[in-house]
């Protein structure tokens, strides 16, 4: 890095303390959850990898509580969709965005442009830093960041309960289309804790894609990726 760009990635890390809400007493962590693997020295305990790992537990746990507290009269299912909808890359990419996160990435020299910074790197990076301020304050300091940051996704939560492959099966209908097929094309991670990934298609439609623990889960995913990105869903 030149000395300005040192200067203005300061700058944007000490705005994004700023918004997240937690003062790091180990600011160690917070420069790790900012360091993607191709600008760190050492990919294994340099880069936000581990972070990640841990802070998707996190996050899963802290909104699951969170869904669990503010639906009760929710069944598991529902809770379920809604939960994959919160946690998934995307939305963390969301709030990545809003806290400023790409402008605050350490990445190798050549690539350090803007444009690199795809959602999954910010996506990535969002969880690497709700793992910073877990161990760095603790459970309760996380789910107060995630309680923020999250706000208005959780207002949304109810939306997420609505059946999207079955509206996505009516509207199809409703168009004389095909009904939309769904295709599993990868499956990843130990047998005990597997995650699917289901590629949707629509005819004359650009495929959408969907992850979860379960196919069906996976599905539902992508159908909902599939309504919004339409603007089927608002």
């Amino acid at each position: 890095m030149t000395k300005g760009s040192d200067l203005r990635r300061n700058q944007a890390v000490t705005a994004l303390v700023g918004r997240l809400g937690h003062v790091f007493r180990d600011e160690q962590l917070l420069e790790q959850a900012l360091t993607h693997a191709s600008g760190a020295k050492s990919k294994i305990a340099g880069s936000n990898e581990r972070l990640e790992f841990l802070g998707d537990r996190v996050l899963g746990l802290v909104v699951a509580q969170i869904l669990y507290e503010q639906h009760d009269d929710v069944p598991e299912g529902d809770l379920a969709r809604m939960l994959n909808m919160l946690v998934r890359r995307q939305t963390c990419a969301k709030v990545g965005e809003a806290l400023g996160i790409p402008d605050a990435l350490v990445l190798a020299g050549k690539g350090e442009k803007r444009t690199v910074v795809t959602d999954n790197i910010v996506g990535n990076a969002c969880e690497a830093l709700i793992a910073a301020v877990y161990l760095d304050g603790g459970l309760e300091a996380a789910r107060t960041v995630i309680s923020q940051h999250w706000a208005g996704f959780l207002k949304q939560a109810p939306d997420m309960r609505k059946d999207a492959k079955s509206s996505l099966q009516e509207w199809a209908a409703a168009r004389s289309l095909p009904a939309p097929s769904y295709e599993t094309i990868d499956t990843t991670g130990p047998d005990h804790a597997p995650q699917f990934t289901v590629e949707l298609t629509v005819e004359d439609r650009k495929p959408a894609r969907g992850m979860s623990s379960t196919r069906r889960t996976a599905e539902q995913v992508a159908a909902t990726e599939f309504l919004r990105r339409e603007g089927i869903w608002k």
